[in-house]
């Protein structure tokens, strides 16, 4: 129980170091969009610091397993270079005994993953989106300047007479930056910028108004009375709202979303899908502690460049079967529970490689076929 505690306590360092190492590295690219945002765009700068929190348990879901692998791997190695593994084999106890903190390391970051992927990330990810849209439709209020063109909406032109106090806006008119034959004119008497929480869009919501297309006979114009009509901002460059409306739903929801069924079978599969997704992410966390433990065993006197080889090749061909089997889900080619294949892979490989070495074999093969010597 000692040995057990001072490995967990050995591990703890390097895991917390790698963790914040990777994910400062991957919010890098964030904070320079939104800075930008901030910069260029005349949004408000306070938010800054709320998108980045929203964005951490995004981020900490992808850092958490390679800093699992990078914490086992320094640690077993360490063990390797002071001999510590030859005492430990020359006490009488097996390589099983060794790996156990190990594997308990794993579980315990699998179980702070699954909390990030199941509930934390859901919900920060819900209020991300809806300060991006606020943020959205507070930069569109702030562009369009009564009595002057605004071009910043895409490949329209918005102008207005006036803005109210109430936030509205009087004497609407959009048109096409570039006109031809498709091309429509709106006028409106008033309209309010919003959020469209349902379909996640920043409408511009007009009133009282008319739309002016082209006849197919050039020298003809139609026009057609609204009283009421939302008309979808397109926001540029790149603020636009992109995202996956499934990443926000609660998990809880989205498992009564899949038990009531009442969705096409399409739709229905997607929310399958989202759901393994969920389940199949923080396993990353277990199979590469597992498959890390016999992988960062060497003989000091061979050197210890082949070990930190083997950590990188276990990291991309993890990764590479995660995103292949990924890819053909989202495709429909295999079904959603295929996507538990790849961390049970890698897992059945670490445990394989374990008992070769637990055997004293340097390969599996040297199991099955065993050298003269050994018969």
């Amino acid at each position: 129980m000692i040995v057990f505690r001072s490995v967990l306590r050995e591990l703890a360092a390097p895991f917390g170091s790698a963790c914040l190492v990777l994910s400062a590295l991957l919010l890098l690219e964030k904070v320079y969009r939104l800075v930008s945002l901030v910069v260029g765009s005349r949004l408000r700068p306070e938010e800054l610091g709320l998108m980045l929190a929203y964005l951490v348990p995004q981020i900490l879901t992808i850092t958490l397993p390679l800093a699992v692998v990078g914490a086992v791997f320094m640690t077993v190695i360490r063990h390797s270079l002071d001999s510590e593994l030859v005492c430990h084999r020359a006490s009488g106890r097996s390589m099983w005994s060794y790996a156990t903190p190990y594997y308990t390391f794993g579980i315990l970051t699998t179980a702070a993953n699954a909390c990030l992927t199941l509930w934390v990330q859901p919900a920060s990810y819900a209020k991300f989106t809806d300060l991006q849209l606020d943020m959205v439709r507070y930069r569109a209020e702030e562009k369009i300047v009564p009595g002057e063109f605004n071009y910043d909406f895409g490949g329209k032109v918005i102008h207005v007479g006036s803005r109210n106090p109430d936030k509205t806006f009087s004497s609407v008119f959009i048109a096409d930056r570039g006109y031809g034959a498709n091309s429509t004119v709106i006028l409106a008497d008033r309209g309010r910028i919003e959020v469209e929480q349902a379909s996640k869009q920043v409408v511009f919501k007009l009133q009282q108004g008319q739309i002016l297309y082209q006849d197919p006979d050039p020298a003809v114009f139609r026009t057609v009375d609204f009283a009421t009509l939302n008309y979808v901002l397109d926001l540029q460059p790149g603020e636009q709202f992109e995202g996956n409306v499934l990443w926000s739903i609660p998990t809880d929801t989205l498992i009564s979303r899949i038990e009531e069924g009442g969705v096409d079978a399409a739709r229905l599969s997607r929310l399958i899908l989202e759901l393994y997704f969920r389940i199949t992410t923080p396993l990353a966390c277990f199979a590469l502690s597992v498959a890390a433990v016999p992988l960062g065993i060497f003989n000091p006197r061979s050197g210890q460049t082949g070990s930190f080889v083997k950590a990188i090749l276990l990291v991309v061909i993890y990764y590479i079967l995660s995103i292949g089997f990924t890819d053909a889900a989202y495709s429909r080619a295999i079904p959603p529970h295929t996507l538990l294949l790849p961390p049970l892979l890698v897992i059945g490989y670490g445990l394989l490689r374990l008992w070769a070495a637990d055997h004293d074999a340097h390969s599996l093969w040297q199991l099955i076929h065993p050298p003269a010597s050994a018969r």
